[in-house]
């Protein structure tokens, strides 16, 4: 008997130590190879610039790293930092919230989408950046005129997405959830929501880099503080390690937005299962 149980539970020990290994080779192996081309990039650019191209168009990888470290032991960077972060967290948030209510009631309701579906298909027409002077002439050149522009860019990517989403769902789903009794609250909670929140994640993954797009833009434009009136200041004082440097730290805000959206993601879409086998090893 002690046999059988034996051979019915193999133990673990000379196992796991061989696949938790080949694991970590495997997470390394890929991490190389998607550090490779960006590393060659680099390499390419420190070699090819006072070479290739004079180094007062394109600076030197070297040359941002040094303007990097300068700026941030100096602390002359913190203050555009601070008011950069709280114009994208404020546009969207704002934005993100006012797509979701919108998505969800012209979705919920055919007759207000026949309505307002024309408007808001004109107004998605306009280019944003138009807005731009009429936000600050509106809000003044402080954080305000920037929040209501990142806003108003993530507004419909996120718009979008929900009604598609809200559309989207099965009417005989819906009809079965009304037959046995659900009220609209956990018609909304139960049926909608969960159906819809992988548009709702998408669009959220979609609208970080345009908040990033509408500040930076509104920043450029009038603005007492930010990382798109740093930007402007080195490029208009010929100071191209400058500029690379407000951009390392504006795609530092991507990915870390980014990441925060994916976990978000993976948190409340756990009990989705995928759709489709990962590629096999051959």
């Amino acid at each position: 008997m002690n046999d059988v149980a034996a051979t019915a539970n193999p133990p673990d020990v000379a196992v796991n130590p061989l696949s938790r290994r080949r694991s970590l080779l495997g997470r390394a192996s890929h991490g190389l190879v998607v550090l490779l081309p960006g590393i060659a990039i680099l390499l390419f650019w420190q070699w090819a610039s006072g070479r290739l191209i004079k180094e007062i168009y394109v600076s030197k990888p070297t040359a941002v790293a040094a303007r990097l470290v300068e700026l941030f032991s100096s602390g002359e960077i913190y203050p555009h930092l601070l008011t950069t972060g709280q114009e994208l967290v404020l546009g969207y948030v704002i934005g993100v919230a006012g797509g979701i209510l919108g998505g969800y009631a012209l979705g919920r309701s055919p007759r207000l989408a026949k309505i307002f579906e024309p408007y808001v298909m004109a107004f998605y027409g306009v280019p944003k950046i138009a807005l731009a002077p009429l936000f600050i002439i509106w809000f003044g050149i402080g954080i305000w005129s920037k929040v209501a522009l990142a806003a108003i860019m993530v507004f419909f990517l996120v718009f979008y997405n929900v009604y598609s989403g809200v559309r989207a769902v099965d009417r005989e789903l819906v009809n079965l959830t009304l037959v046995m009794g659900a009220n609209q609250r956990q018609l909304t909670y139960h049926v909608y929501f969960p159906a819809a929140a992988p548009y709702v994640f998408l669009g959220m993954r979609m609208a970080v880099p345009y908040s990033v797009i509408g500040v930076i833009v509104g920043e450029f434009t009038s603005s007492t503080q930010g990382l798109g009136l740093f930007i402007h200041e080195a490029s208009s004082t010929y100071d191209p390690a400058g500029v690379f440097a407000g951009i390392v730290i504006l795609l530092a805000f991507v990915v870390v937005a980014n990441m925060l959206a994916a976990r978000l993601e993976r948190h409340f879409l756990r009990w989705k299962k995928p759709t489709a086998h990962g590629p096999s090893d051959i």
